[in-house]
């Protein structure tokens, strides 16, 4: 299952490509980074700042709606507590829908699939809790000079261990 995830990731990012090179104009392509504050349900955890970053494609942008696709890395945290270690990261495929209200502010949600990675330690014992979740989130975003946008963004990912983050990033349109 984890090789089909992966398949679907290199497909939707070789889409992504194709279609940033194909047209005369890149207008649609875009990457993005951002920090974020994550949340495991887990009892011990205290929240952990991650990075996470994301490549993608608008290819509808209409005065009403904005659609997209998008491939990113979110670092889900990590706890190293007495004999207790969680590590979990998630590769995302995803579309976005925009709502833009104004000229220079959108909303946005965020809906797909991530390829979960989480291993766990407990008392000398390794777990990997691996597969694919669903995830989804809401955002705002607010556009500088027409090719910046600076974003404030809530996810969460359906795994084992829950997780959700907060965070604000950048994200540039080419």
């Amino acid at each position: 299952m984890k090789t089909n995830i992966q398949a679907i990731l290199s497909i939707g990012l070789a889409t992504i490509f194709a279609l940033s090179a194909s047209t005369s104009n890149a207008d649609g392509f875009y990457v993005g980074a951002g920090a974020y504050k994550a949340d495991m349900d887990i009892e011990d955890f205290d929240d952990d700042y991650v990075p996470a970053g994301f490549v993608g494609y608008q290819f509808l942008d209409t005065n009403f709606l904005m659609l997209s696709a998008e491939l990113g890395y979110y670092n889900l945290g990590k706890i190293d507590k007495n004999n207790y270690k969680v590590d979990a990261s998630a590769f995302t495929l995803a579309g976005v829908a925009y709502l833009p209200i104004g000229p220079f502010f959108e909303v946005y949600a965020k809906a797909g699939v991530a390829s979960v990675s989480i291993d766990v330690k407990a008392f000398g014992e390794k777990d990997d809790l691996d597969g694919e979740e669903a995830f989804g989130g809401v955002g705002f975003a607010f556009d500088i000079l027409d090719t910046i946008d600076i974003y404030a963004e809530y996810l969460l990912f359906d795994t084992e261990i829950d997780s959700q983050m907060i965070g604000v990033g950048i994200r540039l349109d080419f």
